[in-house]
């Protein structure tokens, strides 16, 4: 088998093509799914944080920010919840104001648990598994 001729036409062609259909494929990808895995949010790690650290959860109905989208809200003495305030129906931010949350883009509601109390959202605010170890006075959040 001879080797083919190639000549410039047949190069730009070519790298062309594989420009195209290249650009095409990175044009399919999700930018925000990338950038969020680059944060603890559904990496399966743990996060473990010291409530010392976090004064505002010291007394029940306190809550703190612990990353840029998941809040701690402390329900009881060792009871606490973690939920991730990106509203389920549009990936808006919701804002907390101790009794709920409220999405500013299209008004979707959520009790102070993360469930839907108005929508257009019909899904619950993301939850993750927390532990209170009282002995250290931290708090474990399953991300």
């Amino acid at each position: 088998m001879e080797p083919k001729n190639f000549n410039r036409r047949d190069f730009l062609k070519t790298s062309f093509k594989t420009f195209a259909v290249g650009s095409l494929a990175l044009s399919a990808l999700d930018v925000k799914k990338i950038l969020a895995s680059e944060s603890l949010e559904g990496t399966g790690i743990q996060k473990v944080i010291n409530l010392a650290d976090y004064p505002e959860l010291g007394s029940v109905g306190g809550s703190a920010m612990i990353t840029g989208k998941v809040i701690v809200i402390r329900t009881g003495g060792s009871k606490f919840i973690a939920l991730n305030i990106t509203c389920t129906h549009k990936k808006c931010d919701t804002e907390f104001d101790g009794s709920g949350f409220t999405c500013p883009c299209h008004g979707s509601t959520y009790d102070k648990n993360g469930k839907v109390t108005n929508g257009p959202a019909t899904k619950n605010l993301k939850s993750y598994k927390t532990s209170f170890n009282e002995a250290d006075n931290t708090l474990t959040i399953n991300m």
